[in-house]
């Protein structure tokens, strides 16, 4: 998700922020479409005003008005994409409070399965594919604007079903992982505009078919409408300033520790009667730290699936081939490779301990250990991300090997609890438990390591929890 391609807007970045925090305090939280928590960098997609005369069958929205949703070619790769009336009028008369929906599917690829209700997908995949639906709420502002989608080299207007939608099929040049394809699908009859991101691992086929299936309907839970994500807020991402997220920071405002030293650190939890808690007695300390070319030091069963396909036929972890990108424009031009580089990937394998040094147990406490790449000269540290870096024929890198995420994807101490699996069941109080937390990297990365275990899992920016409890250095 590193490359320009679909751009990545600012208000995107705000929800993963907010749905971390979200998650960190609420179990029962359901994740947005991207796997990764990661700031997504490119440009923000421009809004523009455009008059269509495109033909397009009606649909009632509240039983007074008539919506339709269009499409526009500019340029040879740029799609836009809208919502108009049959009258020109743009007031919705929203109600203060609206019925959540639920979405379910009567077409299903072989295979694949809900993992939540907003995702479908093969379970091996693992958030790198599969489908991820997003409702926005359809409201009065942005009516006359349209979402500018760059470097599209496949569009189509139909219906799906008894619902307007577009469907975008984007230039990748992403080995594996990559949401290449996406529709919008106007549903005014429950006030929403479904966007549907739809990984490399569905074929076309597949995916107009579990569009056409789907049914949208309302349950008994209310939902304010003036606290909904909207659909203005995707057409006018080119407008939004967002906030900045800094990528340095002075080496006195972040605590620096050393193997061995313990850590406090805020963890989230329940406490024996099931109530959430946050026990800031929680303390962390990294053990040990080694350094392998194969997964032997992995618990086999445990292994991700991705991983499997990283190791070669002599057991060793195989050399991660790096892209350099130049850049398109997206509207008269796409990416293109200038060259390629193999590199070798390492297994980074760490063992750290929490103790709960306070008087009450704590259960299904949630753990994230995350590897940071940072450099550090002239008094500040810099975040360092290898993709990120630009030359003078290239603009971005990417890799098709497994070192790709600073996010802790291997661990031992698991419970089927939440909207994943790393937690710790219990944690009496004076009590002491291990967990060993693995993740891939190139071998010239292994200088920059820095360890997050404040829980909060930021890898591309300086958190406040960071801030707090600090990094641990393990280049």
């Amino acid at each position: 998700m590193k490359k320009d391609i679909p751009e990545t807007p600012e208000f995107i970045h705000r929800m993963l922020q907010n749905e971390v925090k979200k998650q960190l305090q609420d179990t029962n939280a359901v994740e947005i479409p991207a796997r990764r928590i990661k700031k997504w960098t490119g440009g923000r997609v421009a809004a523009a005003v455009v008059f269509c005369t495109l033909a397009t069958a009606t649909i009632t929205f509240a039983g007074t008005k008539l919506y339709h949703m269009f499409s526009e070619k500019q340029g040879t790769y740029s799609i836009v994409t809208g919502i108009k009336t049959d009258d020109n009028a743009v007031e919705i008369n929203l109600p203060e409070k609206i019925h959540d929906i639920d979405i379910t599917a009567g077409y299903i690829p072989e295979g694949m399965k809900w993992i939540d209700e907003t995702h479908l997908e093969y379970p091996e995949h693992n958030r790198m594919g599969g489908f991820s639906f997003v409702s926005s709420l359809l409201d009065n502002d942005n009516l006359d604007k349209v979402i500018q989608d760059k470097s599209v080299v496949e569009s189509e207007e139909r219906t799906f079903g008894k619902y307007e939608g577009v469907y975008l099929k984007y230039h990748d040049l992403a080995a594996e992982g990559f949401f290449n394809q996406r529709i919008y699908l106007l549903c005014p009859d429950v006030y929403r505009v479904i966007t549907v991101y739809i990984g490399e691992d569905i074929s076309k086929e597949d995916a107009f078919k579990v569009v056409e299936s789907l049914a949208i309907t309302e349950n008994d839970t209310m939902l304010e409408t003036a606290g909904l994500h909207t659909w203005s807020e995707i057409v006018s991402q080119g407008e939004v300033s967002g906030e900045e997220v800094p990528a340095s920071i002075a080496d006195d405002k972040l605590p620096i520790h050393q193997l061995g030293e313990s850590i406090d650190i805020l963890a989230f939890g329940e406490d024996s009667e099931g109530r959430y808690m946050e026990d800031n007695k929680i303390s962390v300390c990294l053990n040990t730290v080694q350094i392998a070319d194969d997964l032997q030091l992995l618990d086999q069963n445990h292994v991700p699936e991705e991983w499997k396909n990283a190791v070669g036929a002599d057991g060793k972890l195989v050399d991660n081939t790096l892209s350099y990108i130049k850049s398109g424009d997206g509207i008269e031009s796409v990416d293109v490779i200038v060259k390629t580089e193999s590199i070798k990937q390492k297994l980074v394998y760490a063992t750290v301990t929490y103790t709960n040094n306070s008087e009450k147990e704590i259960n299904h406490m949630l753990y994230l250990g995350a590897l940071m790449q940072l450099s550090h000269e002239d008094g500040r540290y810099q975040i360092y991300d290898q993709t990120e870096q630009s030359g003078t024929d290239y603009d971005f890198v990417t890799g098709d090997g497994a070192a790709h995420t600073g996010e802790m994807t291997y661990y031992s101490v698991s419970e089927d609890y939440g909207n994943g699996e790393n937690y710790i069941s219990s944690l009496k109080a004076g009590e002491s438990i291990q967990v060993n937390m693995a993740w891939i990297v190139n071998e010239q990365d292994l200088d920059n390591m820095y360890l997050n275990l404040s829980g909060d899992g930021a890898v591309y920016e300086f958190s406040e929890s960071m801030l707090k409890a600090g990094l641990v250095d393990i280049s």
